[in-house]
């Protein structure tokens, strides 16, 4: 006779109301595309370092003797910063909105409404991811507001010194010189870059990715209009990021730029609390913490048009 089991599981309503942790922090990461845009680094809660190592020739005749050349070992200290996301919502403004047929009847009652919720938490990561993405191209500890809380990787750049700078004067992109500016990038790639392009890519701000599409459409005029063409440059990735300032063009292997994150037990970081329960406050607020850093190894191989502009 074969046996029955019957599970019966409750759950709370009020479990509707919590975010998704690995949702919230995968788009807070941006972690869609970074795995495949960056080195990610995960785990990463303090200070530690990579190793890394050189070889100046590995090849040599055939021979009864043992005469290998020495390796450069060397290690890339690596450190994250602790950041935190906030935000709350005070519950009059939701009474008088849209959400105010979903509530239930009288003054001051529950807000917290699953829909509006998931809303909340959606908007809130996205809006974190957006600063997120401005503060690892350009943060810098030494300015001030959301762009001082960790030092990005455009000022690990300038404080390196050694990058390739492309040829030609620098001017503003637009769609009449785009295409020669990408070619000329391209051309400063060092001999080491050109070896093993394999994991090379164009990361370009906004503003050049726009006028490289209105260039590549004129002369695409089959497709210019329906179909959209993909974002390379002859078979090299061209990335749009947001955090870039204008007129920017950096050729590099991505595994170049470090972003190290934190990513363990993210879980417990995130927080809504009804403050009219507590300090008797009428507002809903959130909290996520996290932590990332952002670092660039192997600087003499990125190619970087604007460099000199934004480093002096």
């Amino acid at each position: 006779m074969a046996k029955k089991y019957k599970f019966d599981l409750t759950v709370d309503a009020s479990a509707l109301l919590q975010a998704n942790p690995s949702e919230y922090y995968s788009i807070l990461y941006g972690m869609e595309n970074a795995v495949s845009n960056y080195r990610v680094l995960p785990g990463i809660k303090n200070k530690t370092k990579i190793a890394t190592v050189v070889f100046d020739s590995v090849l040599a005749e055939a021979g009864c003797d043992f005469n290998a050349k020495d390796g450069e070992v060397s290690a890339v200290e690596i450190d994250v910063c602790a950041l935190t996301s906030q935000a709350s919502v005070c519950q009059y403004d939701l009474e008088q909105s849209w959400l105010a047929l979903e509530m239930a009847k009288g003054s001051n009652s529950d807000f917290s409404v699953a829909s509006f919720m998931n809303f909340f938490w959606g908007q809130m990561a996205k809006k974190g991811h957006q600063e997120l993405a401005q503060i690892m191209w350009k943060g810098d500890t030494t300015g001030e507001g959301t762009l001082a809380l960790c030092d990005g990787w455009l000022k690990k750049l300038c404080a390196a010194d050694d990058y390739q700078t492309p040829a030609g004067t620098y001017a503003a992109i637009t769609s009449a010189n785009v295409l020669a500016k990408m070619g000329a990038t391209l051309a400063a790639a060092t001999n080491e870059m050109l070896v093993n392009p394999a994991n090379m890519q164009f990361k370009v701000s906004p503003d050049v990715a726009a006028n490289y599409r209105i260039a590549t459409a004129s002369t695409n005029t089959i497709t210019n209009v329906t179909t959209g063409l993909a974002l390379t440059y002859l078979d090299i990735p061209v990335v749009v990021e947001y955090g870039l300032p204008a007129s920017t063009i950096i050729l590099s292997d991505y595994t170049n730029f470090i972003y190290a994150l934190d990513a363990e037990g993210d879980q417990d970081n995130l927080q809504i609390v009804d403050f009219s329960k507590t300090t008797l406050d009428r507002r809903i607020g959130a909290r996520a913490d996290f932590k990332a850093g952002f670092y660039v190894v192997n600087t003499a191989q990125v190619v970087w048009y604007g460099g000199a502009q934004y480093c002096d």
